[in-house]
Order: structure tokens, then C-alpha cells, then sequence
């Protein structure tokens, strides 16, 4: 419902429809809040000069009528003359039934305006082109996602181009390295034009005005994203969106924000803002209200649909899950997206939630329970990092090597050794200077059960420090591609993970959650020495060859001898090293195992 709201362009023909819920037409809308209490609204914009008027000028501005709407009232305005092509800006000036009034964004705006302004717009004209859907969606167990911050991926070489225009440039850097997945940080775009992560979002249908803006083409905007989209699918690569539903930025100026608030003439009574379960970030969405529901529904379905994704990471779901209740928050939201998805029999779209609650493994349970088709698993990066700094592992590495314990069937965590939210693996284990300390934890991320995710610039070497909390946590961590990326550090660091992706791509065995031991084994599988795991991935091949894993790593800083437990005898390859063994009785003894290194031995039958 929502996606149809906002502007409307029809053969340079344009049509301004804005929806307000109302309890009184439909009860089910909301229970908590109250009536917008609007008398008029006019639309403002720089469109105003065609019609014969000046820009941005009340005494000329169209004004909209109320009508009838299932769910409430719909303000609508169709304007009398065609607009030439082009980019245009506006925003709604509502007078209230006490006489004040108040500039509006609206909330269902495709596009989002330039400057600090927060303004609406719409695109007469420009290039066009569908989205088209990836050949073949793989299972999200499937897939190694590469975690893209737009501005901080492009800074280095955008050269005055639109930022998503100048990711084209890495397209084949990208397919290089190896990953079938990005997941795009938030492109939703966010109040002001500062520099954002993108996690306090305002206008829910836009793309962030910078992302797509280019001087020379104003009307192609949605079209570079969708353009980049089709690119990336042409490549075998899933697209997955950053999804911010919990909350969102209001704003505390009258003219800026959230407009579902400012539209109401006390804002307190929007009933699309208010407490539902746990926020902390921002204005809290009230999933408590149906209208809310809907609207962040139709949000997920229309970049799902007009962009043809293959997934959406949801942001700080603790916020909006409530244990027990499958009518409210994204409990239901998964289940109405999923819904939407079976009808247009559209599978394997991955719907992965950031559920990090205070006990990091009941958030396993809660994922489950909310049918998410995978779940972030921050032990694993907690562990990793901590390996990396002292040399020293822990039985507990066992645990998170069994990344997908206690998932439900079809479901898998999200494993990652770094993400945006944190330093840099590099940097915890001490510095470039010390990179070969994060190799034990590259070859446990790719060898172990779950959907892998490695952050922009993991591949070769990133060193930012990042403080725990604070306001300046959100910061620019600008992509040293000329220095880092092509420096000794950052080429070995790159082939070590192409490497080990090219390996995990071409055994499906080692994407299945088969996993052994999950506790010291007197066979001599486990922690060993308190400086090298050994554990066996095992499963089929998708022929129905039986394909067995022995994977042996180093955490020490010094060279390990132990022997090596084996499922089977006879032939085994190193895959890592591309050496090959052939084991009797079980065991390979005496091996040296190399500091900061491991053996990926395979066997197919």
C-alpha cells in the first residue's frame, strides 16, 4: 500500500498522494496515538515556475484534497500542466486546525532531496531500466557476502562521480576475490548531508541523495542503483540491503525528520512512534500500531520487488522482537515478507537478522523463533580477535567453530572475524606489521559452518581502530586501495582469501553444517597444546560423492608437532598448501604444523 503513495509520474504527468491512517475509518490502524488534525496542505517546490508560478511560493503552490481511504484519508493533488524533464524538489506545508503550520518531507518519496534541506522529489524524464533478477539464488549457507560501506568502498576513486557509479570500477575486483554476495550498508536515506552510516534513516523509499546524484545527469538516480544491481547479478553476485527498522531519526527541528511525525500537529501523537520492546537508538517504531507494521512492511516488499534483492539484513532486531508474540515486530514481518515471497515463488531470498542480545547464543533461539533465515554471530568475531591479539586458544574455540549448533534446520549463523560495528581484525592483533596473526582466523572463517561475511577491506589488510561507544564512533574509514591493497601486506592477504573462498566454493561440503568434535576428543581432535585445533567438516557433494574435510590450525606464534587424527586411510589432499598425504592407522605422525598457518586436508569417495 505504502510503495503507491508519494509522487506519481505519468507521462510528465505528476500526482502527489499522501496517506494519513485513521482509527475512526479502520480501528485495526493504531491504538495508542491520535488524529494529524490537519486543515490544509499545499505542495512547495521548485516545479512551481512551470506551472506559471515562482518556486517554493505559497500563493502559488497546488493545494491537495482529502478523499475517502480504506485505512483513512488520502491527500491527493494532480498539477494542471506537464513538467519538462528533469529533477525536481518539494515538500508539504501543513496548516493544522490551530492555525500553526509546519514544512514536511513526505514519507513516501522515492527520492530523496539535496543539501541539508530534507526535501521530497521526483524525476520527470531520465533513463529507465528494470531490475532483473539474479540467474540463480544460491542458500544463504552458500554464500561469502562481502559487507560494502558505499562511501568508505569509493572514497579513494570516485573522482566526482556518484558514489554508486564509481563502485562499478571494483566489479571485477570483487568477482576476483571471489564473493557471490555484498551486502550494501544502509543506502536509506538519513537527515542532513553529513557523513552517516546510514543507521538513522528518515526518508524509508530513498536512496540516500549523494549515492546517486551526478551534476551532468540529475534524472538518473534510481536508475544507477537499479543499473548497478542488474551489473552485480550479471556476475552471479546476490545483492543484499542494510535494513533499519527498528527505529528512526525523527529530528528535533519542526521542518526535518521522520515526516510520519511532523505531520501531526502534536507529534507525540503520531502513532507510528512510540515504545514497543527495547530501542536505545533514535525514535522507537511502535509495532504495537498496525499502520506501522504495514509501513515497514511495504518498505521491505518494494526494495525486494523493484529492485529484484536477494536479501535483506534487518539492524538491531532486539528492538523490535517481542519472545512469545507472532502478531507484532519482525517476528511477523519475516513472516509476511515470506508470504509475499512464496507467491511470486521466489526462493532462497535471504532474510538475516543482527540479533544481538546481552547471552550471544540465545539470540540463536530467538532467531529460530522468528523463522530468520540466518543470524549474525558476533562470538565468533570475539573469539577470533582475541586469538589473534595473545596466540592462545581456548576449548571455547569449539563452540564457535560449530557456528550452526542449535540453528534450526535450513537456518545458519552469519560468521565474520570483523563487520563495521568494530575494529579491525588487523588492528586487535596488533598492527600490518603483525597480518600473519590473522591468518588462523581467515582459515577457521572459511572452513567453518555459516554464511561468511568479510568486511570491505578485511581482504587486504585494513587497520582501523574503532572506539567501543561514543558519538564518534561513526566515522569515515576511507579504503586505502593505492597503499594498502597493493603493498606485500595487503597482496598476501588478499591471494590467502581468495584462496580459501575459491576452496570453500568448489567443496560443498565444507558450506553444510556437519561439524565434529564439540569437546576435546580422546582421538585427538580439539584444542591441542592450548595453540592448534583440528576438527573434521564432512558431507555430500551435491553428485552424491561423499567429500571429508581434516582441518588443522595453528594460533602459535611457533611452529606445533602433534599428530593428526584422520576419519579414513588412504589418500588425502592438502588443499591449502596443494600437498598431498597418504595416512595409515588413522594418523599422520610426527607433523610440523607452521605458525599462523593450517592443512585443509580433503578425501571425496
Amino acid at each position: 500500500m505504502y510503495e503507491s503513495f508519494g509522487t506519481a509520474v505519468t507521462h510528465h504527468k505528476v500526482t502527489f498522494n499522501l496517506f494519513l491512517p485513521d482509527n475512526a475509518v479502520d480501528p485495526a490502524q493504531y491504538t495508542r496515538g491520535g488524529s494529524p488534525k490537519i486543515k490544509a496542505i499545499r505542495v512547495r517546490g521548485n516545479f512551481q515556475s512551470e506551472l506559471g508560478g515562482a518556486d517554493w511560493a505559497l500563493d502559488s503552490a497546488p493545494a491537495m484534497t482529502r478523499e475517502p481511504h480504506p485505512h483513512g484519508w488520502l491527500w491527493t493533488c494532480t498539477l494542471d500542466a506537464d513538467l519538462p524533464e528533469g529533477y525536481y524538489q518539494y515538500k508539504y506545508f501543513v496548516t493544522f486546525e490551530n492555525d500553526t503550520d509546519r514544512w514536511v518531507t513526505d514519507p513516501c518519496t522515492k527520492y530523496g532531496g539535496s543539501g541539508g534541506d530534507e526535501n521530497s522529489a521526483f524525476v520527470v524524464g531520465g533513463h529507465s531500466v528494470p531490475a532483473r533478477p539474479i540467474a540463480q539464488r544460491r542458500p544463504p549457507q552458500d554464500l561469502v557476502l562481502y559487507e560494502l560501506m558505499i562511501d568508505d568502498f569509493t572514497a579513494a576513486f570516485r573522482d566526482g562521480r556518484a558514489p554508486i557509479d564509481a563502485i562499478y570500477d571494483k566489479l571485477d575486483y570483487l568477482a576476483s576475490l571471489g564473493v557471490n554476495a555484498v551486502e550494501f550498508m544502509p543506502w536509506m536515506a538519513w537527515p542532513g548531508s553529513d557523513f552517516s552510516w546510514g543507521y538513522d534513516p528518515f526518508q524509508f523509499f530513498a536512496v540516500e541523495y549523494r549515492y546517486v546524484h551526478d551534476d551532468a545527469e540529475p534524472a538518473d538516480k534510481l536508475f544507477r542503483l537499479k543499473t548497478l544491481i542488474n551489473a552485480l547479478h550479471d556476475r552471479g553476485i546476490h545483492v543484499i540491503m542494510d535494513g533499519v527498522f527498528n527505529h528512526v531519526r525523527a529530528g528535533i527541528n519542526p521542518n526535518k525528520g521522520f515526516p510520519y511525525v511532523w505531520l501531526y500537529q502534536n507529534p507525540e501523537e503520531s502513532p507510528y512512534i512510540g515504545q514497543f520492546e527495547r530501542g536505545g537508538f533514535f525514535e522507537e517504531f511502535d509495532y504495537d500500531n498496525l499502520c506501522t507494521q504495514e509501513f515497514i512492511r511495504d518498505v521491505c516488499l518494494y526494495w525486494l520487488d523493484a529492485y529484484q534483492l536477494d536479501g535483506i539484513r534487518f539492524d538491531f532486531t532486539v528492538g523490535f522482537y517481542r519472545e512469545g508474540d507472532a502478531r507484532a515486530g519482525i517476528t511477523r514481518l519475516i513472516a509476511d515478507i515470506k508470504s509475499h515471497l512464496a507467491g511470486q515463488k521466489r526462493d532462497n531470498v535471504a532474510l538475516i537478522v543482527e540479533h544481538l542480545t546481552d547471552n550471544r547464543y540465545e539470540a540463536i533461539d530467538d532467531a529460530n523463533r522468528m523463522d530468520a533465515d540466518a543470524c549474525w554471530f558476533d562470538p565468533f568475531m570475539y573469539e577470533s580477535q582475541a586469538y589473534a591479539r595473545d596466540g592462545r586458544i581456548t576449548p571455547q574455540l569449539l563452540r564457535i567453530l560449530n557456528a550452526n549448533l542449535d540453528f534450526a534446520p535450513g537456518k545458519t549463523a552469519v560468521t565474520y572475524i570483523e563487520n563495521h560495528d568494530h575494529s579491525a581484525i588487523v588492528h586487535e592483533a596488533g598492527g600490518r606489521h603483525r597480518w600473519y596473526k590473522t591468518q588462523p582466523a581467515a582459515i577457521a572463517l572459511l572452513t567453518s559452518p555459516g554464511l561468511v561475511m568479510i568486511h570491505n577491506g578485511q581482504e587486504f589488510g585494513e587497520d582501523y581502530w574503532l572506539p567501543h561507544s561514543g558519538a564518534d564512533r561513526v566515522q569515515a574509514r576511507p579504503l586505502r586501495w593505492d597503499e594498502y591493497a597493493k603493498d606485500f601486506v595487503g597482496q598476501r592477504i588478499f591471494a590467502i582469501y581468495q584462496k580459501l573462498i575459491r576452496i570453500r566454493r568448489d567443496h560443498p561440503a565444507l558450506r553444510s553444517a556437519n561439524y565434529f568434535p564439540s569437546s576435546n576428543h580422546p582421538d585427538g581432535y580439539g584444542v591441542i597444546n592450548d595453540s592448534v585445533v583440528v576438527f573434521h567438516r564432512y558431507g555430500e557433494d551435491g553428485d552424491g560423492r561423499f567429500q571429508r574435510f581434516i582441518i588443522v590450525i595453528n594460533y602459535a606464534d611457533d611452529d606445533q608437532i602433534i599428530n593428526i587424527p584422520f576419519s579414513t586411510n588412504g589418500l588425502w589432499r592438502d588443499l591449502l598448501n596443494e600437498e598431498t598425504a597418504v595416512v595409515a592407522n588413522y594418523r599422520l605422525f610426527p607433523q610440523r604444523i607452521p605458525s599462523n598457518w593450517g592443512r585443509i586436508y580433503f578425501q571425496s569417495e
